[in-house]
């Protein structure tokens, strides 16, 4: 890996291993490798090391989780007299740094005081998987180590040759899959606008403007209202009860098959006063309404209203008797009126859009096919590809940054100046998850009586509801009934039919993002919050115990960079 100044610039890979004390954060070994040779792994010692190796050429370093061992490197640059700058590192000396006011990390740009630059980029916002996942998803032949991160390493610790092996697999993983991205043209900062690149190729850029036209501030804002993430929900006749046996359904590739074969939005909008009209020419809108709704007998609800103090954010609600107002689509309508009983108080103006079908034929097509005849990297990448785009029309045009600064000898990130950016099409993200929504809650009502659980592009199905309830402490399985076809269409690989993913025998269901199954390969558990690794103990006594959880890690900032925290993660139903 030897290096010279004046050298092309280097991609490399990077890791930092780093105590666990608030009185002692510190780095304590690191890796590095070219992703042109991921086999040749150097490995050292102290953070001052490592910057007076990078810092020997021009490169650009990912680290997986730039958020994390960013902190480390932006306080030993603010203790160093290293001074923050917005724009082009014209001095050496300086630094910028790209941390969204939500505190995500894209970048950190360092010009360093022999003139060098070195570029620090997030990996995690190209391959949005845990390093062990990479290792499964790319068929590398090294797979993740594992390593106890609070033993004791004061000052001077000496790697062993195991903690070195495992420092080597973590930089080799990702290095192979960043290569195989790169080299197949994924040179962004994260994958959306990886994919949004290859759109344009594919469609041509100023078939994409004429498309797709930048619409003003104000507009896009009230556009941006009628945008709303995927329908999760229990249904309250199982909740927090031992259910089964049932089945899990999962649409092959959701919003790429919404994204093909529906109506959606092009062009200028025009604004309406009231309700908008639907035309040949003019397909679809989005409107403003003021309502109020009761929920029909026998049907899912499917309205949330957040930012409200009247109502829960992420419930589904069954009554809303005082008028509110929301924003939503034609799509949203319809199926809202399906389910509930509406009076509408008032349409409160709208824009309605031209309509086409196919607009994303041809890129879905690649991609589908790259798919489907690919294994490892190749695969991967066609699948992100697949499944990154729609969220890029729907980009937040604040970018207002979060700036570093040192306070109270620590490193804290404050908002910066007000930021913003043109919109890319915030009507085509609107309509492509409200059409997904529409395909989830409307396969789920058709199995109204069998409805367990729903998550963005799954459902959660009871065989028979004749056996649906189970003492929660029963140790005897049931036998798999009979039961009869779905009414969706299913098949294994079709776009937008649904796939049988897995039997299970037992299943308990609490809320959104909380549930386990007993399957015929032993518990499967999804809990928000709780981490992989002891969510593969979790079985149905834990939540009527109440079962307490290590291996949460909470972050917190400390003079060094930041101390990861073990906080208890306690099962309550």
């Amino acid at each position: 890996m030897n290096s010279s100044r004046g050298q092309s610039r280097l991609t490399l890979v990077a890791d930092f291993e780093t105590t666990t004390l608030d009185e002692d954060c510190r780095v304590w070994a690191w890796g590095l490798c070219n992703i042109e040779a991921p086999e040749d792994v150097e490995i050292g010692l102290t953070l001052a090391d490592f910057v007076n190796r990078v810092a020997q050429s021009n490169t650009t370093i990912y680290f997986h989780n730039l958020a994390f061992d960013g902190a480390f490197i932006l306080d030993f640059l603010l203790r160093r007299g290293f001074r923050h700058v917005s724009g082009h590192l014209r001095r050496k000396g300086q630094f910028s740094t790209l941390i969204s006011s939500s505190s995500k990390f894209y970048s950190i740009t360092v010009k360093w005081k022999n003139g060098n630059t070195t570029e620090f980029r997030d990996s995690l916002k190209k391959l949005p998987m845990s390093v062990a996942n990479i290792s499964k998803a790319f068929g590398l032949a090294e797979c993740k180590g594992d390593l106890d991160y609070r033993y004791p390493r004061p000052k001077g610790w000496i790697p062993t040759a195991a903690e070195r092996d495992y420092i080597r697999r973590d930089v080799t993983i990702v290095a192979q899959a960043v290569k195989v991205q790169l080299d197949e043209g994924m040179t962004r900062l994260t994958v959306g606008a990886d994919s949004l690149f290859e759109y344009k190729n594919i469609l041509g850029g100023r078939a994409f403007e004429r498309l797709f036209p930048v619409l003003a501030g104000t507009m896009d804002a009230e556009i941006r209202r009628a945008y709303r993430g995927g329908f999760t929900y229990v249904n309250p006749k199982f909740k927090n009860q031992l259910v089964g046996p049932g089945r899990v359904y999962d649409v092959n590739s959701l919003y790429p098959s919404v994204m093909y074969d529906r109506m959606l939005p092009y062009g200028e909008p025009l604004y309406v006063d009231g309700l908008p009209t639907q035309t040949d020419e003019y397909p679809l809108f989005i409107v403003s309404i003021t309502f109020t709704a009761k929920l029909k007998p026998g049907h899912i609800p499917c309205i949330q209203i957040k930012g409200s103090s009247q109502f829960v954010a992420v419930e589904y609600l069954s009554e809303i008797d005082e008028p509110t107002e929301l924003v939503c689509s034609n799509v949203d309508l319809e199926l809202w009126q399906d389910h509930y009983d509406m009076e509408i108080l008032s349409y409160n103006g709208g824009w309605k859009f031209r309509g086409l079908v196919g607009v994303f034929k041809d890129y879905i097509d690649k991609w589908s096919e790259v798919k489907a005849h690919s294994k490892g990297g190749l695969r991967v990448i066609a699948k992100l590809h697949l499944n990154s785009l729609y969220g890029k029309f729907a980009t937040n045009p604040d970018v207002t940054p979060n700036i570093p600064v040192m306070k109270n000898n620590v490193v804290h990130l404050v908002r910066g100046e007000d930021e913003t950016r043109n919109p890319v099409y915030t009507a085509m993200g609107v309509f492509i998850t409200a059409y997904a929504r529409d395909v989830t809650i409307r396969a789920a009502q058709q199995h109204y009586d069998t409805f367990i659980y729903a998550d963005t592009d799954s459902l959660h199905l009871i065989d028979d509801t004749r056996y649906n309830l189970i003492p929660l402490r029963s140790r005897s399985p049931r036998e798999i009934v009979a039961y009869d076809p779905p009414l969706i269409e299913v098949h294994p690989s079709k776009l937008g039919a649904w796939k049988l993913e897995y039997n299970f025998k037992r299943g308990i269901f609490v809320r959104a993002k909380c549930y386990t199954e007993l399957t015929s390969k032993g518990y499967q558990t999804h809990i928000a919050g709780l981490p992989e690794k002891p969510a593969k103990t979790v079985t149905f006594a834990d939540y009527v115990d109440k079962r307490k959880f290590s291996g949460k890690l909470l972050p917190r900032r400390v003079p060094g960079g930041i101390v990861l925290h073990d906080v208890m993660f306690t099962l309550n139903m």
